[in-house]
């Protein structure tokens, strides 16, 4: 590859590729006035990097470097600014990009200086009063606007390009001040780079030593054998632990790892380890973030203190609840209901097929007949609402269910408690201990039963912990744990489950037809095929699903992975295509690698507490009369994309209808098909599971396990008998190094 710097002008012409942390755009370049700048096929110059969002028909200059490869030739953004606007003309120009013309005018009649104002933080005078139709929320756009193609673009010129528009634009947020910004990266390089600017530390490192070496900031000391850089190090390594879902580590793997980093600061080790921030217990030589320490700390304590409660026994009948319609009850499901009267805190455990819902809906019946108030939650939006219709109760997230408001705000917490009688979490191995507690600060043991309901052969959490799998092997908290599977001659998915599950392979190796099906309703059907003609033979038979009077709400592809040969991408990209009629259609929002059209399905991936609605399906009573009307939609949820617009889609998650900028689609991705992880909670009517040789390094008997109970009604198992046979007998090794067992022993057996 061939590297050269150039400095040039251009009008930004359109965007080609479109995420949160990397953009190309195309850019009308003269060929008269910069000879040297070599144009692409389509006469314009492509120039890419980790920028912020550029106004089309707006000139910037910039440096960059020149990049040939087989695709041609590129420029990768060094730096790229605009003049400032010194007239109140053009001050209007700038402000008409994001404002009304109206909004604009009546902003330019009072404060025509205001890029100046916003850029040196001078804002005391401003007075929203006078500005009609600008609001506060839309004086804050005003502000961005100004301060990213302004001011932050000044700070990457004076910083050498050594920090990118990204960090610089992070670390600004927090502080919202220049002088805070620049103080704060000499003051605490690591700490401002790892914590706010969320990089992790060899980058962050790398990018301190060079701010020292080329001189662009004193920071009054040789970093590079500083005890910062060693502290820095050994938080990064500990949350790289916790990333991989352990909440300790020990103290000799610590050590070794950290003098493999830093050798230079490695001498400030038995120093640095007594910091506030760790947790060090010399006895066992365990070494942790004192925050994540004190999270498990706070659980065993709050469960060891509340198990029992002699004034909060509840003496019911339980027998009375044994029918459920037309079924009955066994007895180790009657059990739990008498375990719930009896303690403040239990546990539920149980594998597919084998009786938790019914076991529930018992519970929720003794509930409703007792007079007994009672909140169902779940850790996903996808749980929940497979809890809700489980049960024809309302269900919630327990984000939501908490009330919370970011980024950290909780309406029920130590001091607002929830009021009622008991609190029922489902598919509880999903649940980290930051969310736990966060639970079991808003709950009043005095008054309120917790009951947790999970399958601990499932997979535990994202984060860190492993609290079911915990609570189940310290054999503290009273447990009833459903074996018997019911329906399971009749229902192939139950026996394959369950044979899966327990690591017995049901495919025989000299398996003679392609295709078999299992049990007497033929729920479950297995299709050998080779790697390659997994992802074909996926789409096509989503197809035919589709012909046959299915929707696409209706199906879920499930992969063990996200990228590469059967991936999730890979799928969503050749489904979408067969499975929306408007595939293709010039009404599309790209970003990235994938096209928007309406009629998709995409899923949420991350929490949105805040998604803004879209007024139009409003009524005038559900309207505020302040500037934005806002939406919770939780991880997992799915949605249908109804229009498109330039900057803009329009979703319908279930009847609420989401607007989405370009910036927020970082949120969600193609539904059509997801990872085996995503899924779990879930429930659909109809799944396809691919699961091909290519995948056998992640495949084993638990991720199964998990692809394979997702289904209501009808499961096709595309794989090859192989890969099948190999990951069955193949447990994951799912030990997670905690504190909570050893926590939740008596005191005196602690050690």
């Amino acid at each position: 590859m061939n590297e050269k710097q150039y400095k040039f002008k251009g009008v930004v012409a359109r965007c080609t590729y479109n995420t949160p942390d990397y953009k190309i755009y195309a850019m009308d370049v003269s060929k008269i006035d910069y000879p040297d700048i070599k144009q692409n096929k389509y006469n314009n110059v492509s120039i890419l990097g980790e920028l912020s969002d550029l106004t089309i028909g707006v000139e910037y200059e910039v440096t960059a470097e020149e990049q040939t490869n087989k695709y041609g030739t590129s420029y990768k953004v060094l730096n790229i600014r605009r003049d400032i606007p010194t007239t109140a003309e053009g001050t209007y120009l700038f402000l008409s990009e994001i404002l009304t013309e109206n909004q604009a005018k009546v902003l330019v009649e009072h404060y025509p200086d205001i890029i100046q104002k916003v850029k040196n933080n001078d804002l005391v005078d401003i007075d929203l009063s006078k500005l009609k139709g600008i609001g506060v929320k839309t004086f804050e756009k005003i502000k961005d606007k100004i301060i990213t193609n302004f001011a932050l673009m000044e700070l990457v010129i004076e910083f050498k390009n050594v920090l990118s528009m990204n960090i610089i634009k992070k670390i600004y947020d927090e502080y919202s001040s220049i002088d805070k910004l620049k103080e704060k990266l000499r003051l605490q390089p690591y700490t401002t780079l790892t914590r706010i600017s969320r990089i992790g530390f060899k980058t962050a490192d790398s990018i301190v030593l060079q701010l020292q070496k080329e001189n662009i900031i004193d920071f009054g000391f040789d970093v590079k054998t500083s005890p910062d850089r060693c502290l820095s190090c050994m938080l990064y390594l500990l949350e790289e632990n916790e990333n991989e879902g352990h909440t300790r580590m020990n103290l000799a793997d610590l050590r070794q790892q950290c003098l493999k980093i830093v050798p230079a600061c490695a001498e400030h080790f038995v120093d640095v380890i007594k910091d506030d921030n760790i947790y060090y217990n010399k006895e066992n030589m365990d070494v942790a973030l004192r925050t994540t320490y004190e999270t498990e700390r706070y659980i065993a304590d709050t469960i060891l203190s509340n198990l029992h409660n002699d004034n909060n026994v509840w003496e019911f009948d339980v027998q009375k609840y044994r029918t459920i319609g037309e079924f009955e009850l066994s007895d180790e499901q009657i059990q739990i209901l008498d375990v719930v009267c009896k303690n403040n805190i239990s546990i539920l455990n149980g594998f597919a097929g084998a009786g938790k819902t019914a076991s529930t809906q018992g519970i929720i019946n003794m509930l409703k007949d007792n007079n007994k108030s009672f909140r169902l939650m779940s850790p996903t939006g996808r749980a929940a609402k497979v809890l809700h219709e489980n049960t024809n109760e309302p269900a919630s997230t327990i984000h939501r269910g908490l009330g919370y408001v970011p980024p950290n705000q909780w309406t029920y917490n130590e001091w607002q408690k929830l009021h009622t009688d008991i609190i029922i979490v489902d598919e509880f191995s999903m649940v980290d201990i930051w969310l736990f507690k966060k639970l079991l600060e808003a709950i009043d043991f005095k008054y309120t039963k917790l009951l947790i309901i999970g399958d601990n052969a499932q997979l535990p959490s994202v984060s860190c912990g492993n609290l079911l799998h915990d609570f189940m092997e310290a054999n503290i908290i009273p447990t009833v744990t459903l074996n018997k599977i019911f329906r399971y001659s009749s229902g192939g998915l139950m026996r394959v489950a369950t044979d899966t599950r327990c690591c017995k392979s049901y495919l025989a190796n000299d398996m003679k037809n392609k295709a078999t099906t299992f049990g007497d309703n033929q729920d479950y059907m297995f299709i050998d095929l080779a790697s390659e003609l997994i992802t074909k033979n996926a789409v096509a038979l989503y197809k035919k699903l589709l012909d046959n009077g299915s929707s696409i709400e209706d199906i879920q592809v499930l992969t063990a992975k996200n990228v590469g040969e059967c991936g999730s991408v890979e799928l969503n990209n050749m489904i979408q295509r067969v499975a929306n009629p408007n595939y293709g259609s010039e009404v599309n929002m790209k970003i990235g690698d994938t096209t928007y059209y309406e009629g998709d399905l995409i899923l949420q991936c991350v929490n949105n507490y805040k998604a803004e609605l879209d007024t139009r399906h409003l009524s005038d009573e559900e309207k505020f009369i302040d500037e934005e009307l806002t939406a919770f939609v939780a991880n997992g949820e799915t949605g249908i994309i109804k229009e498109i617009y330039n900057t803009y889609i329009i979703a319908d998650f279930n009847g609420v209808y989401v607007k989405y900028y370009r910036n927020d689609m970082n949120m969600v991705k193609l539904g059509y098909a997801i990872s085996i992880h995503k899924s779990q909670g879930g429930g659909f009517k109809t799944v396809i599971l691919c699961t091909p040789q290519s995948h056998i390094f992640m495949l084993n008997s638990n991720l199964l396990y998990v692809g394979l109970t997702r289904m209501k009604e009808k499961l096709y198992h595309l794989g090859s008998l192989q890969s099948v046979n190999q990951a069955v007998k193949k447990k994951a090794n799912l030990t997670r190094h905690t504190f909570m067992q050893n926590l939740l022993k008596p005191i005196d057996n602690q050690i």
